[in-house]
Formats: structure tokens, sequence, C-alpha cells
């Protein structure tokens, strides 16, 4: 990657920069072609100040299997440039190292990432291999800021592989939407009013979004951290790809539409998945009756079942707790009913059983009046089913001794 980003340095942004420089310092409009490309120590007629001198699009690339890339489920945006006259096509794109080979890597923080630029035909194969869409959407940018643009991303380039892997800061989505903003300045992106992105979270957009992947939902419900929840200008909340593509075609830059799709670049013979019969809230039904059943007719093996559930799950909090830089909001919550110290002192069980039981009873309960979007609902029924769990033998023994009066 460094040779590429050299010789795109000795060639395109060499040729780009200095029509921007040139226009900068205010160059007699009325000169021609030739003669501004003389003045600049070009000898050919191209007009480096025309609109179609350079193009640029926002690519977006449809969502991954997690088990081919858990970074990739939610899609992947990056950016097309060209520059036909010089028969130059380039993807730049935000990678790092695989998450799913290095999850204790991605778990601690300690995963790094950094912008590439592949040609674009190279690039796009990748996608076909996969089977996963590429779909283009071109980008009306006044030619001084599409040179500027190239520009700094040359300059990400030459950082290499060398930032810290944060999806709220440098995701691929926001990172397009950062790199646009930076090469306009004070030109402003004037969205559409009356969307969802002026009145939800980012939590609750990217909750949408996944509505049809409750598992998948789930799993992001509990990793990414409460700032996805404070209010921020749209353009901080466009961090899934399809988003950011949708937004951008209602929006206007210098009084034209941002941007217009122009075909999918890559097809796909891949299907929409349907929702899965068994969703994380079914689940979680049918734990709490099963529950209710095994523990009416006596089933002590289920209660070891609950507890060791409950500890592994606790112990796995602790460790993203103490060890790595995803435990979030959520995983505070969480801890009051997925911990270690039911099994560890369950020999004392008669004396803290109960109130742990109401405790239980007593979260579900607050969550329920008072939803919030860092727990799903199916943590709230859990409460209940380890509730039902506590509970159960203390009301037992209780029956027991009124019966026996």
């Amino acid at each position: 990657m460094r040779c590429m980003s050299q010789y795109m340095k000795r060639t395109v942004f060499s040729v780009l920069f200095a029509a921007f420089a040139m226009m900068m310092v205010g160059q007699e409009p009325e000169l021609s072609v030739a003669e501004r490309n003389a003045q600049m120590g070009f000898n050919d007629t191209i007009d480096r100040m025309a609109e179609d001198f350079v193009f640029v699009s926002l690519m977006v690339a449809d969502p991954t299997d997690w088990r081919d890339d858990v970074l990739g489920m939610l899609g992947h945006a990056f950016l097309r440039l060209q520059c036909p006259a010089f028969d130059l096509d380039y993807c730049f794109s935000y990678e790092s190292e695989h998450v799913n080979t290095q999850l204790s890597k991605y778990a601690q923080g300690k995963l790094k990432m950094g912008m590439f630029a592949y040609p674009t035909d190279a690039y796009l194969e990748d996608y076909r291999h996969w089977n996963r869409a590429v779909h283009e959407y071109r980008l009306n940018l006044p030619p001084d800021v599409e040179t500027r643009l190239w520009e700094i991303m040359d300059n990400k380039l030459s950082r290499g592989l060398s930032m810290k892997l944060d999806l709220s800061r440098r995701g691929c989505a926001i990172s397009a939407v950062h790199f646009i903003k930076a090469a306009l300045q004070d030109i402003p992106i004037v969205y559409p009013q009356g969307t969802r992105y002026e009145t939800l979270s980012r939590r609750e957009i990217m909750y949408q979004d996944l509505e049809a992947h409750p598992w998948l939902r789930l799993l992001y419900g509990m990793v990414i951290s409460n700032t996805y929840d404070k209010d921020c200008p749209i353009d901080e909340k466009l961090i899934v790809p399809v988003d950011l593509a949708e937004i951008w075609q209602q929006s206007t830059v210098n009084g034209k539409v941002f941007a217009e799709y122009i075909g999918d670049i890559v097809s796909s013979t891949h299907t929409e998945s349907e929702s899965p019969f068994i969703t994380p809230q079914l689940f979680a039904w049918i734990l709490l009756l099963i529950t209710l059943l095994l523990i009416t007719v006596g089933a002590q093996w289920w209660k070891w079942v609950l507890l060791g559930l409950q500890c592994f799950v606790g112990v796995f909090l602790l460790y993203m707790a103490l060890f790595t830089q995803l435990f979030m909001s959520a995983g505070w919550l969480m801890m009051v009913l997925f911990n270690p110290l039911p099994l560890l002192l369950w020999k004392w069980h008669k004396y803290w059983q109960l109130p742990y039981a109401v405790l239980l009873l007593i979260e579900a309960l607050v969550l329920v009046c008072w939803p919030h979007m860092l727990v799903d609902p199916t943590y709230i029924i859990l409460l209940l089913s380890y509730s039902v769990l506590f509970a159960s033998e203390p009301i037992k023994h209780a029956y027991a001794r009124k019966k026996k009066k």
C-alpha cells in the first residue's frame, strides 16, 4: 500500500493539487485550457478544472455473513475516486485486522486499522467472489472539493495500518462523512427535514435497521456504548452504510442533489434472509415456561443448568469489565442477574435466595415501566425466569410449613 500511495502522489495527486493551487491564487478565468496548463507546466489540453476531470462515488456493499466478518454484518461503505483523463480509478477504504481470527485482541482494543487504496477492478473482484452486491452513488461535488478530497485520502494512505480500531469514530460510513465534510470545508450538506435521523438516537436508528435480524440486534445492543444514546448532529448518526446512501440521496450541496444512484457495479444472487423463527424473545419465553414446568415437578437438574449458565455469562461479563474495552453500560445492568455469586454461595442459599428473587423481580418491573434501549426485552424475560427459579424453593417451604399447621 505504501508503494501505491507513492505512485498516486507522483501522478494523480500532484496533477490535481497543481490545478487546485492555481484556483486558490485566483488565476484569470479567461485564459484558455492550453494557456492554464502551460502555466502549470503541462503540455496538454486536459482541463484540470472541468467537472468531469475527477468523479467521486459513495460505494455501499451488502452485509456479509457474521462467520466471514463480524464487522461487515451491517455492510461496508467506501469511496471511489476516478480520473478518466489519466485512466486512474481507485477505491479508498478503511480496513482493519481481521476480527474473527483475533477476537481477544479486538476485545482488548488492540486491533489496528488504516486507509488503503485499491485499483477498483481488483477490489470489486473480491466482492464478486463473496457474492456481495456493491451499489454506486455518484456525488455531485465542485471540482476544487474533489481535488481536496483526493489530497485528504492520499494523506490518510501515508499513515498505513497505524490507527486504533474505533467503530464509533472511524467506522466505514461515518469516516466517509468526515472525509467529505473536510473536503467541503465551509460548504454545508443540506439534509432533508422530518426524517428519523433528526429525532432518533444512533442506537434507535441501528435497532430499526436490524429489525429483521433480532439476534444481531441483541449482539450489537450488548457491545455498543451509551454514547450511541446521546444527541448529536445528523452527520454523526450515519453509522450504517445503507442509511448514509439513503440520506445523501435526499440531501443537497450547492443546490444540487448530493448523491445520485447510478447502478449496481457488482450484482449478487444472494436473497434477503427471512427473520429467524426462534427470536431471542421467543427463546427467553420458552426458557421461562420450561423453568416453570420443571420447577413444578421438582426437577433439580434444571436448577443447576440455569446456575451454570448464569455463572458462565457472569464470568464472561466480568472478564469484559476488567480486561477489555467492550464492556458497556448495559453490562452493569445485566450483571445484576448474570454473575457467578449465586453458584459460589449456593451453600448458604436459604439466607439470600428469596431476597435475590425479589431483587430480580424489581429490576424486571423497573425496566418494564421505564424501558431503555440499553437493555433488550429478552433480558427482562430472563429476569423473570431466574426470579421464578430462586423464589420457588422458599415458596414451597413456606407452603409446606403452612400446610403442617
